[in-house]
């Protein structure tokens, strides 16, 4: 691979007679970076660097989004240049900075104290113009953990770049970002911040740690220490992460347990907790990915697609990072893949994965490697206050089929992020020929599935559904048939590469419909889907056995 100069270290003076190396400062050339973490680095900034708008001083988004500009994403790249550190780079992170503060919220009696804009073109949140309905409304409260760890990098790493005064600025901003921060309490004002909600969690609790300790505040200091130890307690009961098997998630929370490693404070719970938190990430992540299908086997909690091959995942990029972008599940062409607005993320992890990788188990790597064998997985996970009890996990792995599931019994629909178009608890995927990788996945309308994975079966039922609260039906969404004869798909017992048998109460004579509007993660996909007779008394169920 032939990598950029500036990226081994090297920057290019020329003139009319010769070129001259001249050593930069950069990550690559000071931490021991491994060719694929360098390569995924190169690559995503390089993306990020074609969307760049040098007269607005923004990255311009790569989705819709609330305006032209991603306030976001644009504060990731300003950490990534700082880190390549090519001519120009460190002055296009100054004004990255002064923009994002300057669209940073600083009302204290507001809920949104701290946070900083989606876009530029923004109104102030709770205005008339642009009314607040809550977190995830006009403003994300998620936006001050996702932009203050990556400043965290920039200033621990590479303040030496920077004038004192924005520096200084940037400090500033992070203190504000992480007192506003402790505005974020579970089930106060439909806020959702609680151990469970894994990601954000853990970002908030390395926030407060190194910001508490850059600037002498003490009370953050201790927050820090207090939501590591809430989430490492809520943790040790399963020893996995309530947020369990995100494609996406589960990829943040273990950049953000890097973080933990690598800028909590000595002698902090971050440090003493942390290492056991991310070995045990690795060793499931080791177990539920299939190397032959390059995707994580579900259930899971939350994810953005059907097949990792198709859209920026962050657990993706974790692999990437150890294995090489050509063996890992990420798309191989960077025009035309979904929720690609994650790929701007790429850099920082590339950035962690000299000391994410210190903590990956040989065995985990060998299965990111090659496929193992046929084997059986059971965990449990926990979402206080949404699950009423754990969540039971069983999921079977094959060479060329996995079928993931998992026993819930909540107070919501949709899993504790409420949205069914991330909550996927009953998960069939497989091979349908060399190119293509087919995705059965159960669209939950019940807050309470008993859902059983075993060896070529899943069986789903509704332990609690009665005829009295309206139609009660089993829906599974098929995607994954790019290529092929789709006009010949009647069924789930019609479908390529996959011999099914169906078995249900439910009325025998099912809907299918083909959705085209993206309105579920981008993709596509046919909607199966299985009705109860009006009145009923069995409890209903439906079980897929492979034949």
């Amino acid at each position: 691979m032939k990598l950029p100069l500036a990226l081994l270290g090297l920057s290019v003076v020329q003139n009319a007679c010769h070129v001259l190396a001249v050593p930069l400062d950069t990550w690559s050339s000071r931490s021991g970076a491994s060719s694929q973490a360098v390569d995924m680095f190169n690559t995503a900034i390089e993306w990020n660097d074609k969307y760049w708008d040098d007269q607005a001083g923004y990255l311009i988004t790569s989705t819709s989004s609330s305006g032209r500009y991603d306030t976001r994403h644009s504060a990731w790249y300003a950490t990534q240049l700082l880190a390549r550190n090519a001519p120009g780079d460190v002055d296009k992170a100054v004004r990255i900075f002064d923009n994002v503060i300057g669209g940073q919220y600083l009302d204290p009696s507001k809920q949104w104290y701290g946070d900083y804009q989606h876009a530029p073109s923004e109104p102030e949140p709770g205005t008339l113009k642009y009314p607040d309905d809550g977190p995830y409304s006009s403003w994300d409260p998620n936006i001050r953990d996702f932009v203050g760890c990556a400043w965290i990098v920039a200033l621990a790493d590479y303040g030496h770049l920077l004038p004192a005064a924005t520096v200084t600025k940037v400090e500033k901003s992070l203190h504000i970002a992480a007192k506003g921060d402790l505005y974020r309490v579970g089930g106060v004002d439909g806020d959702n911040s609680y151990p469970c909600y894994s990601n954000p969690w853990l970002m908030r609790t390395i926030l407060q740690n190194w910001v508490g300790a850059r600037v002498g505040d003490a009370n953050l200091t201790k927050s820090g220490e207090n939501f590591a130890q809430e989430i490492y307690d809520l943790w040790s009961m399963h020893h996995t992460l309530s947020e369990f098997n995100s494609p996406t998630y589960a990829g943040v929370a273990m950049w953000a347990l890097t973080l933990w490693e690598q800028y909590g404070t000595s002698g902090s719970l971050l440090k003493k907790y942390g290492p056991d938190m991310l070995t045990a990430s690795w060793n499931e992540l080791g177990q539920l990915y299939n190397a032959n299908l390059k995707n994580l086997a579900g259930p899971w909690d939350r994810s953005y697609g059907y097949d990792m091959n198709q859209y920026a995942s962050l657990v993706g990029a974790v692999i990437w990072g150890v294995i090489g972008r050509e063996k890992a599940p990420v798309p191989q062409q960077d025009l035309g893949m979904y929720h690609q607005d994650d790929f701007a993320f790429f850099p920082l992890f590339a950035l962690s994965m000299p000391v994410m990788i210190k903590y990956l188990p040989a065995k985990a790597k060998a299965n990111l490697l090659q496929f193992p064998g046929e084997h059986l997985y059971t965990s449990q996970a926990f979402s206080p206050p949404f699950d009423t009890y754990p969540r039971n996990i069983t999921a079977w792995m094959s060479k060329d089929v996995t079928i993931g599931a998992e026993t819930v019994a909540e107070t919501v629909i949709g899993g504790p992020s409420i949205n069914p178009s991330q909550f996927s608890p009953a998960v069939i995927q497989w091979a349908i020929d060399e190119n293509q990788i087919g995705c059965i996945a159960h669209w939950v309308t019940e807050s309470s599935i008993d859902a059983v994975a075993a060896p070529g079966s899943l069986k789903i039922s509704y332990p609690n559904a009665t005829a009295r609260n309206g139609p009660v039906s089993f829906n599974f969404l098929f995607s994954g048939l790019d290529l092929g004869n789709g006009m010949n798909v009647t069924g789930l017992e019609d479908l390529p590469g996959l011999d099914l048998q169906i078995s249900t109460n439910a009325l025998p004579n099912y809907t299918i419909t083909y959705n085209t509007d993206h309105s579920v993660n981008e993709f596509v996909f046919y909607n199966v889907t299985y009705t109860m007779p009006e009145t009923f008394t069995e409890t209903p169920y439906v079980s897929l056995e492979i034949v």
